[in-house]
């Protein structure tokens, strides 16, 4: 069985932190400068400038699964 903390086998895509504003989300695509996020729990897709994304942290992700808004 799987290692119920090791969240990156979760996700199929890079997960990102928007430094704007600590949204975590899934890394869609780019499109020019800007990359295309979802919430990693799902729901509506947003822009943000590519330069103002880093990687999200275990404990970001974990937080931003244990609360979904």
């Amino acid at each position: 069985m799987a290692d119920p903390s090791d969240w990156r086998s979760r996700f199929s895509h890079l997960v990102v932190v928007d430094i704007r504003t600590g949204a975590v989300g899934r890394l869609l695509r780019t499109d020019g400068g800007l990359v295309v996020l979802q919430p990693v729990t799902g729901g509506e897709e947003w822009t943000a400038p590519a330069d103002l994304v880093r990687p999200a942290t275990p404990a970001e992700v974990a937080a931003a699964l244990a609360d979904p808004e």
